[in-house]
């Protein structure tokens, strides 16, 4: 009797004691529930993913980043994350409270998450450039008090956009040309228009306007740079001095009369950060004025006669010959330049001189220039036959500009 009691106390109490063991284990089916899984993301802005993440691999394949970018005091665009499993398909954050979007920023001196109020915790962001320069940031999945779910660093830039609202030219102090908000600015006796001669205007400079209108000066160096487009780049092209390319110092130089449109612009790492709008300009030729050479036309100087006509080294080929008679030499002749508007020029000598290089000068020799007469030459007759010469303007001793060969006859006397 004792003993039956025993036995049904000893399998009530091996009950109880497989009940009680049973409460204190984890309930491995609630802890694959409550645990986040993922393989990736994709950030999203505006539904374009433009950031993808995949197995500890930034994917910067289909033009997608291989980095975020944000600007100094801006915010970026409103960035929502969806995760991705282990076949790279996406699937919605986890909307459980107990799950909370979390990050780590090596530098926080640098940039900095900002969530929207009624966003905090959720998987969806800004970011906020502090200063210029480069950190990473870790994004996290946080289950309570760990993290389920992180990616790598993630490469952040910074950079400082380029802010104004007008700009002032600038020549010799005087202020003669205001741009402000989209609009010229003609008070003051200033123009409406920009002005360029046939040749280089002034050395201009940029002045920059805040939104109160106060000037600025003009960034230096890192990645900012001066940009311009022009309508037509027939009639203007802008000049930088050397040591003065991308700075916010230049020249107009007109090619050929007539008018254009100038954009004004300042660069940032390949993008515009503030341009004008399309600026009028009139090119015109004052007296005396001319444009770059594009030909050179040899002359007999006494009575004038065209002898032969060349362009430029690579743009065609010379109309006319030179002929001079074995033992004999040429009268003078003359060389003038001309323009594409057909305008002829002789440069300032000195610093400019005449070049004349002679293909083979067993044939024919050269009688060149002398002061006063800086473009005039002879050709002396050494041997019948044919050769060339090869006329350009020297600056300074050094070839400015070079033409086309042109024909030479030595006739038999």
């Amino acid at each position: 009797m004792i003993s039956r009691y025993k036995g049904a106390f000893l399998a009530l109490a091996c009950s109880l004691s497989a009940v009680i063991a049973g409460c204190g284990e984890d309930d491995p089916i609630s802890s694959q529930e409550e645990h986040f899984e993922a393989d990736g993301l994709v950030l999203v802005d505006s539904g374009v993913r433009f950031f993808r993440y995949f197995q500890g691999q930034i994917d910067a394949a289909d033009n997608r980043a291989d980095h975020l970018e944000a600007e100094v005091g801006e915010l970026t665009g409103h960035w929502s994350i969806r995760f991705l499993d282990g076949a790279g398909s996406e699937f919605a954050a986890p909307t459980d409270p107990d799950f909370r979007f979390t990050w780590v920023i090596a530098d926080p001196s640098i940039v900095e998450v900002v969530q929207d109020p009624g966003d905090e915790g959720k998987f969806e962001f800004h970011l906020r450039g502090l200063q210029a320069g480069e950190t990473t940031i870790v994004l996290e999945v946080t289950h309570v008090d760990h993290a389920d779910f992180r990616t790598i660093p993630i490469a952040v830039h910074v950079e400082e956009h380029f802010e104004a609202e007008g700009l002032v030219l600038v020549d010799s102090g005087v202020r003669f040309f205001r741009y402000f908000q989209g609009v010229v600015d003609t008070t003051g006796g200033r123009r409406n228009h920009l002005e360029a001669p046939i040749g280089l205007t002034g050395h201009w400079s940029i002045k920059f306007l805040d939104g109160e209108g106060n000037e600025f000066d003009a960034p230096t160096g890192g990645e900012i740079t001066f940009g311009s487009t022009i309508a037509d780049p027939t009639l203007l092209e802008v000049f930088q001095d050397p040591g003065d390319e991308g700075s916010f110092e230049f020249h107009l130089r007109g090619l050929a009369e007539g008018e254009t449109t100038i954009i004004l612009s300042v660069l940032h790492d390949g993008h515009a950060d503030f341009s004008t709008l399309p600026l009028s300009v009139h090119i015109e030729a004052a007296a005396g004025q001319h444009g770059e050479p594009v030909g050179v036309r040899v002359k007999d100087e006494e009575s004038g006669t065209l002898l032969s006509e060349t362009p430029l080294a690579g743009q065609g080929e010379t109309t006319g010959t030179l002929t001079v008679v074995q033992a004999d030499s040429t009268d003078h002749l003359e060389v003038q330049f001309f323009d594409a508007q057909g305008v002829e020029f002789q440069p300032a000598a000195p610093p400019h001189a005449l070049g004349i290089a002679v293909a083979d000068t067993t044939l024919l020799g050269i009688d060149p220039p002398m002061d006063p007469e800086f473009w005039a030459f002879r050709l002396i007759g050494r041997a019948a036959g044919a050769t060339t010469i090869t006329l350009s303007i020297l600056h300074n001793g050094d070839p400015e500009e070079t033409f086309a060969t042109i024909p030479v006859t030595v006739t038999a006397p």
